[in-house]
């Protein structure tokens, strides 16, 4: 495990299916309009090999079969995410970070490691997450890279050069965790030292990069992770 951390200097989280495990409700936010803008709904797996980690304008462009003006393509995200913020408040026990990951941003912390999220999502969820999920805990806000529009989204890889930079490092110094298809392929293609897989159901097979440049872990409750927490204690208490 320790060659995993050995010379990084800072680490990368994607965060919707990473850090929270909300993939199920976006899912279904995205079937719900699916079927609003095209004759057919996405099913769960298309969405999972073509929409997991992609912007919502390249969704709904592809949706659409046409790229929307501004106007329009605000009025489409605003209405989807409505519909996924309005399931994450009724979904308490989903709507939390997912098991292991506060112990670990804690121990990140205690060491003093730069640490960030690179997301696909927009502004008015990142402050909606920031507010219910007690992120300030542990990241900057002005340091997450977000949807804004002014960039392509993944699997470009300008959301995790984007993030080093907030961080003053090279992606080649970074460690990225990452739960989709289009989130590996854009660590990749950014130059990231290493990815770390935490999504279990991701097949192996279908994947576009070398997958000795993956390290599988199945999420934040496992050894690997476990392991680096106690690295990090020890690079803490020698601080």
């Amino acid at each position: 495990m320790s060659s995993l951390l050995h010379g990084i200097k800072g680490i990368l989280f994607d965060f919707n299916g990473t850090l929270l495990l909300d993939s199920p409700l976006h899912e279904e936010a995205w079937i719900i309009m699916s079927a609003k803008l095209r004759e057919t709904p996405f099913t769960a797996e298309e969405f999972r090999l073509t929409g997991h980690g992609r912007t919502n304008k390249a969704i709904i462009t592809d949706l659409l079969g046409r790229e929307p003006d501004k106007e329009e393509l605000g009025n489409i995200v605003e209405e989807k995410e409505s519909y996924y913020r309005k399931m994450c408040l009724e979904n308490t026990e989903t709507f939390r970070l997912a098991p292991g990951v506060i112990p670990f941003l804690d121990s990140l912390q205690d060491a003093g490691f730069p640490i960030t999220i690179a997301t696909g999502s927009y502004s008015v969820n990142v402050d909606f997450y920031f507010q219910h999920l007690h992120l300030a805990k542990w990241f900057n806000r002005s340091q997450v890279v977000y949807d804004d529009g002014s960039y392509p989204g993944k699997p470009a890889p300008d959301v995790f050069l984007l993030a080093a930079e907030k961080l003053n490092l090279a992606p080649a110094d970074c460690l990225v965790f990452e739960d989709s298809y289009m989130g590996i392929r854009a660590a990749y293609r950014a130059g990231a030292a290493k990815i770390v897989a935490v999504e279990p159901y991701l097949d192996q097979t279908k994947m576009t990069i070398p997958t000795q440049d993956i390290v599988f872990c199945q999420g934040f409750s496992n050894p690997l992770i476990e392991s680096l927490i106690a690295m990090m204690d020890t690079k803490s208490q020698r601080i």
